[in-house]
């Protein structure tokens, strides 16, 4: 019984050692006879400073349905996750958020092709503390607003966003205004909006972020492609960028994910495209093989094992 009470209490104060130290210095904080009026009247400032720079109601209706849900959450996200950085249990995770920023500038080409939704998602759900538990921005919020007993469906909202990806797609063509995608290794077939533009072309590779639909609806049968598509390919002499590569990212898989320890290949997929074989592995490669751009998707050319396909990366 007592076991049982101390799995109910760890999961109801936070999944893991971060969010612990979070939500018992947010007590602590409750548990204050006396506020410095002064330190409130800034919180409060800095609160609806932030506010400001969420997307209006009246611009967010302008999305399909879908991505209204995502769009919204990701700015409660943005918000939330400015609020808790300067906290001392995230020092860690907020000083690699720092140095990737710093490293890889994202903004989306031509400064950068990081775009700024691939690098949020990847800084709020996929970087991640060491340890088994790997907790991230994400998670820590998500525990502190259920500690909070904030509303159960953003919650949850937040959990389908946290337990997101990137993967690599093959485009199985187009329906209407939806891109159908199969994901190589799972062959998870997939029915999706983009809201970048971009339908492009049966057969290219996509490397994205699908988000499935939160809510089991008649309505929201379909994903949305989170991410501005990154479509992959290689360089071939007079013949230009080649973007029919599905042979070569199997090979690409099957070099790469024996690497990592999982009961299964799809395990095993998975968490590459979560965590990479290193922190920054998927923004060191898109950074390094970036070709070229158009404003509703992004090239890149070469495969991250091989370092010479890469067009800026550093052979000496």
């Amino acid at each position: 019984m007592k076991n049982k009470s101390n799995a109910t209490n760890k999961e109801r104060y936070g999944r893991g050692p971060i969010a612990r130290k979070v939500i018992a210095a947010y007590r602590q904080h409750l548990a204050q006879k006396v506020i410095n009026m002064a330190d409130w009247r800034e919180a409060k400032m800095n609160a609806e400073s932030l506010q400001t720079s969420v997307i209006s109601n009246s611009k967010l209706s302008e999305y399909d349905p879908l991505h209204w849900l995502y769009v919204f959450g990701q700015n409660q996200l943005s918000i939330l996750v400015e609020q808790i950085l300067v906290i001392p249990a995230l020092r860690k995770l907020a000083y690699a958020y720092e140095n990737a920023e710093d490293e890889y500038l994202p903004s989306g080409p031509p400064m950068s092709p990081l775009t700024y939704s691939y690098f949020f998602s990847w800084s709020t759900f996929d970087l991640c503390s060491s340890g088994a538990k790997k907790e991230s921005f994400c998670t820590i919020v998500t525990d502190l607003c259920k500690f909070q007993k904030v509303d159960e469906g953003l919650t949850s909202l937040f959990e389908t966003m946290q337990a997101s990806r990137m993967g690599i797609y093959r485009h199985e063509g187009v329906s209407g205004k939806f891109v159908l995608l199969r994901e190589l290794i799972t062959n998870q077939e997939i029915k999706a909006i983009s809201p970048a533009g971009y339908l492009g072309v049966q057969g290219e590779i996509w490397f994205a972020r699908v988000l499935p639909p939160p809510i089991q609806s008649e309505v929201l049968d379909y994903s949305v492609v989170f991410t501005t598509p990154y479509v992959l390919g290689r360089y071939i002499p007079e013949r230009g960028f080649y973007p029919l590569v599905e042979n070569e990212w199997l090979a690409y898989f099957s070099r790469t994910l024996p690497k990592i320890k999982a009961e299964t290949r799809e395990l095993a997929y998975g968490l590459l495209m979560k965590y990479g074989l290193s922190r920054n592995y998927w923004n060191e490669y898109i950074f390094l093989s970036y070709r070229n751009y158009q404003n509703d998707m992004i090239l890149l050319q070469g495969f991250p094992d091989i370092r010479a396909s890469l067009p800026h990366a550093d052979l000496a």
